[in-house]
């Protein structure tokens, strides 16, 4: 299993009436969540889509929200990947505050298309390849 840590500061303009953390922030924060991991593995985005012509778009995403994130707090977001992909890749996603207390889970799973006529296509080995250590 591969799992990447990152922090992210809930900002003024992300927060609702509440003062919680807005649910739709949550998205892009598993995308932020999602690229890090990956450049982690030595793998961009940008290079994926320019040089192979791979684009991931987003299968479908579920999130439980157990608890609020609030402006200012420093939030702890571990990316995992918890089987080695082969059609599409699936990120596990867990959202800590600064007490160390769940406060968010998703899963995301994203495909991998070609840009030029938007077909799918399996895994590209790259990510196979940087990805296999942690599965043998």
């Amino acid at each position: 299993m591969f799992v990447h840590e990152m922090s992210i500061r809930v900002r003024y303009g992300e927060t609702d009436q509440m003062g919680y953390l807005y649910y739709g922030h949550y998205a892009a924060y598993f995308e932020v969540g999602r690229v890090e991991a990956l450049r982690s593995l030595g793998l961009s985005y940008k290079e994926l889509e320019e040089k192979s012509g791979i684009m991931m778009p987003v299968m479908s995403m579920q999130v439980r929200y157990l608890r609020p994130g609030f402006y200012d707090e420093l939030l702890r977001i571990q990316t995992a990947i918890r089987k080695l992909p082969e059609n599409d890749i699936t990120f596990h996603y867990e959202v800590f505050n600064e007490k160390d207390e769940l406060i968010n889970a998703a899963t995301v799973k994203l495909c991998f298309i070609l840009a030029a006529d938007r077909t799918t296509v399996p895994v590209p080995r790259s990510i196979v390849e940087a990805l296999n250590p942690y599965f043998e």
